[in-house]
């Protein structure tokens, strides 16, 4: 008869749990953290549903740099949600299986949104006069993966790791903290090019309903940056645990966004508002 362990964790009170990197091991039980949990581990599980459901709906072709780029960030919220869960929530997962899991996911999250981002610049790139904001957009992403991600993955195994986590921990915190900033910063650039872009394109031929899609470009950015700082603003105030729980939600919400701004600009197109290279079709971003 094969037994069964039974690993049971302690309990916490919420003023004295300690959401830094410095703690080990499975989270100790707390009803308010792990209700915390449950609710921000679920909501971008059912968003990832949600947004995949919709990609393969107003997608003709199943191809293209867009396209993958979003199911890619799309399931890597699942991953990097469920790799969290598993980690610091289940005692008998191996932290190795978890570990690989969360960053796979973190990767394929953050990178993969920078992508998103860099190929609506498509869009509008003929507006810059100059096909090298593309080149330099692309090395960007391509360099802070490399800065941020390579590192940031070496210190999260050696952080995992219980035989070598108080070696690894003390580089972790300020990794962390870097490559957070870094990638809000890169993605606030991708961002503003894309609206620079899309303001230069409609000024010759401003209406009332361009102008409100245009707004509506910039609050969807605003609320981006708003989400950013608050993932940067819990990292930097050592709640670094919270900020884990939250991070997966964070970037479910900003494709959620990012298909809200699609679908704005399909409205104007159908319309007849736009110039032609901005028919907002999704599939014009495959090329």
């Amino acid at each position: 008869m094969t037994s069964v362990r039974n690993i049971t964790v302690p309990y916490v009170p919420l003023d004295e749990f300690d959401w830094s990197f410095y703690r080990s091991g499975p989270l100790p039980w707390n009803q308010t953290i792990w209700s915390l949990i449950a609710v921000f581990t679920a909501v971008p599980l059912w968003m990832t549903i949600e947004l995949t459901v919709w990609v393969f709906y107003i997608f003709n072709r199943y191809s293209g740099l867009y396209f993958w780029s979003v199911l890619i960030t799309t399931w890597g919220v699942t991953l990097h949600a469920i790799g969290f869960v598993l980690k610091d929530c289940v005692p008998q997962c191996s932290w190795i299986f978890s570990t690989i899991l969360a960053e796979i996911g973190w990767v394929g999250m953050v990178t993969g949104f920078s992508v998103v981002l860099y190929s609506r610049l498509h869009l509008v790139s003929f507006v810059m006069h100059s096909s090298s904001i593309l080149r330099l957009a692309l090395s960007m992403i391509i360099i802070d993966a490399l800065l941020f991600h390579v590192p940031t993955i070496v210190f999260q195994f050696g952080c995992s790791d219980p035989h070598t986590h108080a070696k690894y921990v003390a580089y972790m915190g300020p990794m962390e903290r870097v490559q957070v900033l870094g990638f809000s910063i890169q993605e606030t650039i991708l961002s503003a090019l894309y609206i620079y872009g899309t303001v230069q394109m409609f000024k010759e031929s401003i209406t009332s309903k361009i102008r409100t899609t245009l707004k509506y470009l910039v609050l969807i950015q605003v609320v981006v940056i708003l989400c950013d700082l608050v993932v940067i603003v819990l990292d930097y105030a050592g709640y670094f645990t919270l900020k884990a729980v939250i991070h997966s939600f964070v970037y479910a919400l900003k494709l959620q966004l990012e298909f809200v701004i699609l679908n704005k600009l399909r409205n104007v197109s159908k319309g007849g508002l736009t110039p032609r290279s901005l028919n907002a079709d999704p599939d014009s971003l495959n090329s």
